[in-house]
């Protein structure tokens, strides 16, 4: 058996890790300067091919600086990544959503300077492709389009590396927040369970703590010339989704004046995937080792918020109870 699998249940619980993990090697904090020009026997970045001082990168890495000091960021466990790489094996990341760009940022930028490599990224086929800014950030990254698999196969193949968010605007943005914190929206999504295995990767799952808070979910529906703006002229589809407020007003533009949550990402060891070829022949144990996949990464997401308390600071805990008291006079 390959020594880097294992169930997720089997890794140390996360609740036991205490302050022993914020201060390994696992536990980074991201608030390091955009990197310089490369030197002689600099680390070469692997995965999505992209060049690390051309300026798009470099102000994706200064954006991520900035935010990580916002949000007082780090990663947990960021050696599980590193040994998977390591020993050779592909890796398809997956995490809970919100519907912002600020938390995969800020990972990625984590991975890219401590690990040196850069993910495929699959993002919403109208959000990234059809939407003006988004579209040309989309087309430099590579990032891929949520319905092409084919492509998503190619990339994980060639690259190593590839990360999703199952659930998309389902979950981060249809979901109620006040009723469902926190829950993974993977409903049909089985798509990354079979993609890993056929290209025989492992599947990690990164829970993000903070993210549910970085903007406060009100009430009210998001009006439907704003939903057709940012999701390419198509307003019905997401008619009725709850309209989100950061710290300035209406959360409109992606990453910008989201509210000081702390955010942190706690990574799990990859999942045991069990009889992969089985499961590759007969869409029921598919289906088996889908609902047991997102069983366990939501025991994992459960078990890390739960234990939220070590990742927090007192200005985090006062912005979550400020949106309880607007929850609980119904705003």
């Amino acid at each position: 058996m390959n020594p880097v699998r294992g169930r997720m249940s089997e890794s140390a619980p996360e609740e036991v890790l205490a302050d022993a993990a914020a201060n390994a090697s696992g536990a980074v904090h991201l608030g390091a300067p955009v990197p310089a020009p490369p030197r002689p026997g600099r680390k070469v970045v692997t995965g999505a091919a992209i060049d690390p001082q051309a300026w798009p990168t470099r102000t994706f890495l200064a954006l991520a600086s900035v935010l990580g000091r916002y949000h007082r960021h780090r990663v947990v466990n960021l050696d599980r990544l590193r040994r998977l790489f390591r020993s050779g094996r592909r890796v398809i990341l997956v995490g809970n959503h919100a519907l912002d760009i600020v938390d995969p940022l800020l990972l990625l930028a984590t991975v890219f300077r401590q690990l040196h490599r850069v993910p495929r990224f699959i993002g919403h086929e109208n959000g990234w492709f059809r939407v003006p800014v988004l579209r040309d950030i989309s087309a430099r990254f590579q990032i891929i389009p949520s319905r092409q698999p084919e492509e998503a196969a190619a990339a994980l193949r060639r690259d190593g590396f590839l990360m999703l968010y199952p659930g998309a605007i389902r979950e981060g943005g249809m979901r109620n927040y006040r009723e469902e914190p926190y829950r993974l929206k993977w409903e049909g999504r089985t798509g990354f369970v079979r993609l890993a295995l056929e290209a025989d990767a492992e599947i990690v799952f990164v829970a993000a703590v903070g993210s549910d808070e970085a903007y406060y979910q009100s009430t009210i529906p998001t009006p439907q010339a704003l939903i057709s703006l940012i999701n390419a002229g198509d307003g019905a589809r997401y008619r009725g989704m709850p309209l989100a407020f950061g710290l300035l007003g209406v959360h409109l533009v992606p990453g910008l004046f989201p509210l000081p949550v702390r955010l942190t990402h706690v990574i799990a060891n990859p999942l045991d995937l069990g009889d992969r070829e089985r499961a590759r022949r007969e869409p029921e144990a598919l289906d088996d080792l889908h609902a047991r996949v997102w069983s366990e990464c939501q025991r994992f997401l459960d078990r890390v918020v739960a234990n939220r308390a070590r990742y927090s600071d007192p200005l985090d805990r006062s912005i979550r109870a400020a949106q309880r008291l607007l929850q609980g006079v119904g705003l």
